[in-house]
């Protein structure tokens, strides 16, 4: 049986990037989660090779975490996959937890696949954010076992993204034959959405089960 750690919250954005709510510091962020009674959480902000902002948002992260106690804060940062198999990401920061996603419609399954078992290869990656097949196209049986085996092999986390609702169960139901771990995310770009998993329900009760 698979276990989802239900207090960990391993998917939120601070207000670094121009994407979230203006009131998603790391203080409002540590609050709320403490207020939820999270354990564990992962800023994990969007960030290309070119941002600026690194120091002083990893700075500020480690700063709170010498006076918080019972929460576990885990700095980190969520990074594009780029058609070519690569990541968008400074690699001098590559110690830290590492999200990579899909920010792009490649359109092109075989340049989707191409990229996504190349990053799988990258061991600096932690975990796949959001998972899902793009509007043009799906999977094959023999494709989504083939990519569940990769994810095994590279022991990387899946998400259960509770903003996007993915993966499909469908690719939940084949990754965990596989014996593929899995962690909760809610991406909250806004305060009330972290620790908040209710969209994805049913993905969590399907891996617990």
């Amino acid at each position: 049986m698979i276990s989802l750690e239900s207090k960990a919250d391993y998917h939120i954005h601070a207000n670094y990037n121009d994407h979230s709510s203006s009131d998603m510091t790391v203080p409002n962020i540590i609050k709320v989660a403490t207020e939820k009674e999270l354990n564990k959480i992962a800023i994990t902000e969007h960030v290309r090779k070119t941002s600026g902002w690194i120091p002083g948002y990893l700075a500020e992260v480690y700063n709170i975490k010498k006076i918080v106690s019972d929460l576990d804060i885990l700095p980190g940062f969520e990074t594009k996959i780029l058609s070519d198999g690569t990541i968008d990401f400074p690699e001098r920061y590559k110690q830290y937890y590492i999200i990579a996603s899909f920010h792009t419609k490649y359109v092109k399954k075989e340049v989707w696949i191409n990229a996504l078992n190349s990053v799988l290869e990258i061991e600096c990656v932690d975990v796949i954010g959001h998972l899902a097949p793009e509007e043009s196209f799906n999977l094959t049986t023999v494709e989504l076992d083939d990519l569940a085996r990769s994810i095994k092999k590279n022991d990387k986390v899946i998400e259960l993204n509770a903003k996007y609702v993915r993966p499909p169960l469908e690719w939940v139901s084949v990754f965990k034959q596989h014996g593929v771990k899995f962690h909760l995310g809610s991406d909250a770009h806004r305060l009330e959405d972290i620790g908040n998993f209710n969209s994805i329900n049913h993905l969590v009760q399907y891996v617990n089960a």
